[in-house]
């Protein structure tokens, strides 16, 4: 009797922790998906939290989302096949639960994607995205390697990039002095990568684009964040603003160690995931790169590709941090000080940049190659 009034009080204790850790999110309102005509984009459907399952139930896609947070109510979709409204990928994030053969079937019949990240936004698996590579374009790709075309093609990714890290800058922060000084830095460096004198191989763009990326990074620093709550739970005092993008941390632990760096980290995984699959669906080889190196990374075309799209995920990664008022709920420090989302902080940041102009920028590169 001692022994079940003593679990009892353990799991009061439990839920009681969830809540206090979850608090923001027993009151969202999450975004519900609607039924909407067929058209290019289909609104990728987020699986996060414990007990997620898919399966398939009379023919019907079944899937049970996970549990954050308590009290919470189960929730279920249920897409027929053929339906205009399937979503275009299933995202799991640091979920737990189960899938059946039968729904991994189900799935790839109907040419969805699936997704799945770990808690540090790196992807733990992407598949059926339906690739087929096309042997003209595999030509054409390994023709790029130690070619002019390549370079020029690099130059063009890369200042691309710079233009879109200025973008970025001016809107967090206007026509400000800071600003405009690390605007006129980074198009000085801008400048050097278009330069074919200068620029006269892929390590030097690169380097190019490194100092570029410091400054436009350097120009964070400071920026204030809004906390509420903190009486309940105390959060390292670096989390009051945004510090720098690389931090020093234990070199085996790979774990972002502020909020920011953690949300960027789940919007680079995204952002790859997308390049990934749709290089794949036109017919790209994407371990078949021109700029990026293949040692340590398998699909280096991809890492080519991403460079201008990245400014894209910093600025709305940005904008949702600086309006939004985070509670010390919304991240969980582990053992070795790796910064960990809420799964609905995540599901969050992932639906903000679900949406991202991949397949132009796709359409644009094979348009170059083949002309």
């Amino acid at each position: 009797m001692l022994d079940k009034v003593s679990r009892n009080a353990e799991t009061q204790i439990d839920d009681a922790g969830w809540a206090s850790r979850s608090e923001y999110w027993r009151t969202y309102e999450p975004v519900k998906r609607g039924r909407r005509k067929k058209y290019r984009y289909r609104e990728p459907l987020v699986i996060c939290g414990h007990g997620a399952n898919i399966q398939v139930d009379h023919n019907t896609l079944l899937v049970r989302n996970g549990f954050t947070h308590h009290p919470q109510k189960s929730e279920h979709f249920r897409f027929f096949p053929g339906d205009p409204n399937l979503p275009d990928r299933i995202i799991i994030l640091d979920a737990s639960g189960g899938i059946s053969f039968d729904a991994i079937n189900w799935i790839s019949e109907q040419e969805i994607s699936v997704i799945q990240l770990d808690w540090r936004g790196r992807v733990n698996f992407s598949g059926n995205s339906g690739f087929s590579a096309d042997p003209k374009l595999v030509r054409l790709q390994t023709e790029l390697q130690g070619s002019k075309k390549g370079l020029q093609l690099n130059r063009k990714l890369i200042a691309a990039k710079i233009d879109g890290c200025v973008d970025t800058l001016f809107a967090i922060f206007g026509n400000s002095p800071n600003s405009n000084a690390a605007i006129s830095k980074m198009k000085s460096w801008k400048l050097k990568v278009i330069n074919s004198t200068e620029a006269n191989s892929h390590g030097r763009i690169l380097g190019y684009e490194g100092m570029a990326a410091s400054i436009y990074y350097r120009a964070w620093h400071d920026l204030p964040l809004q906390w509420g709550q903190l009486w309940k739970k105390p959060i390292p005092a670096s989390w009051s603003k945004i510090g720098a993008r690389s931090m020093s941390w234990q070199r085996e632990s790979s774990n972002a160690r502020h909020p920011i760096n953690a949300m960027l980290n789940y919007g680079y995984a995204m952002l790859i995931s997308q390049v990934r699959t749709e290089l794949a669906s036109v017919g790209f080889d994407p371990s078949i790169g021109f700029a990026h190196r293949r040692e340590g990374n398998r699909t280096p075309l991809v890492y080519d590709l991403m460079e201008p799209l990245q400014p894209v995920v910093d600025q709305k990664i940005l904008e949702f941090a600086l309006v939004h008022k985070f509670t010390p709920g919304d991240f969980t420090i582990n053992n070795k000080g790796g910064c960990r989302l809420n799964p609905q902080m995540a599901k969050t940041v992932v639906r903000s940049i679900a949406d991202l102009s991949v397949a132009k920028q796709v359409g644009a590169f094979l348009k170059w190659i083949t002309a």
